[in-house]
């Protein structure tokens, strides 16, 4: 099998895999979600290993557990046990404290950093996605969440395209090097306009709203993905991990995905509120 082929089956499978339980219920939706963020996590661990560091990958996948309870508790059972929740949290986060003075390391306060901030970077996007889910129902359901994967996948197809073809002023070379400024104008652009056919859809915000949605979306993706690259370098690897053949791990294919969450939940706190 080409090494084409392979990328577009595994590309086919991944997007099945993404929209997918958008169509079967918020819950299985939420609960696909923090799977993927459950597999990204370890990655990020992984890759913060081969920098010399060393988080503590139990507390944190534990502390990562607890903020999926915690925010299923809120938005799907009206608050119920999330006082529960929070003292777990926080006895996890005094756990990795506590756990550091016995951990034979020579540098103790990047564990502890690393071990707790890596599951909220990771949360506030995979569950971050339940308030387009779950929350915004003013908003037509599941378009809203799929208008977020697709400005980001529209602004990577383009860029990567035009990139080759009319790319000669890189972006930022030293972290991505393929990256071209002509590129990330031409993925910017068509995500515009895909942001403007959206706002034709019946139910969708309206013009100015989605146009501005779509520029976070691309330019918070973009950054995600430079962060990404960031943390590889630094480790010293082409990959996170081997989730899908030809396209890397769990965090290749969500890096831009986990600082556009966030940055369109603020969006619209901002510039849609719901009423």
């Amino acid at each position: 099998m080409s090494t084409l082929l392979k990328r577009t089956l595994s590309s086919i499978a991944f997007v099945i895999m993404i929209l997918g339980p958008l169509f079967l219920s918020p819950k299985i939706a939420y609960t696909v979600y923090s799977l993927f963020g459950a597999f990204t996590l370890n990655e990020v661990y992984n890759l913060t290993k081969h920098t010399g560091s060393s988080p503590n990958k139990a507390i944190g996948l534990a502390l990562y557990s607890g903020l999926v309870l915690l925010v299923y508790q809120f938005f799907f059972e009206n608050g119920i046990g999330t006082a529960v929740s929070g003292l777990m949290i926080g006895g996890v986060g005094l756990a990795a404290l506590f756990s550091e003075i016995f951990r034979r390391n020579d540098r103790p306060a990047e564990s502890i950093g690393i071990t707790l901030a890596s599951p909220l970077y990771v949360a506030i996007s995979f569950l971050g996605a339940v308030y387009f889910i779950a929350y915004r129902d003013d908003l037509p359901q599941p378009l809203i969440v799929i208008s977020v994967f697709s400005l980001i996948w529209i602004n990577d197809v383009a860029a990567y395209l035009l990139g080759r073809k009319i790319g000669k002023n890189k972006l930022f070379e030293r972290l991505s090097p393929n990256k071209t400024i002509e590129g990330s104008i031409s993925g910017l652009v068509f995500s515009l306009l895909a942001g403007i056919g959206l706002s034709y859809i019946e139910g969708m915000p309206s013009l100015l709203i989605m146009v501005g949605f779509s520029f976070v979306c691309v330019v918070s993706g973009s950054l995600g993905d430079l962060l990404e690259s960031r943390l590889k370098r630094a480790a010293g690897v082409k990959d996170s991990g081997k989730f899908l053949p030809g396209h890397g791990g769990f965090f290749d294919r969500f890096d831009a995905m986990m600082l556009a969450i966030p940055a369109s939940i603020l969006f619209f706190e901002l510039a849609l509120p719901k009423v």
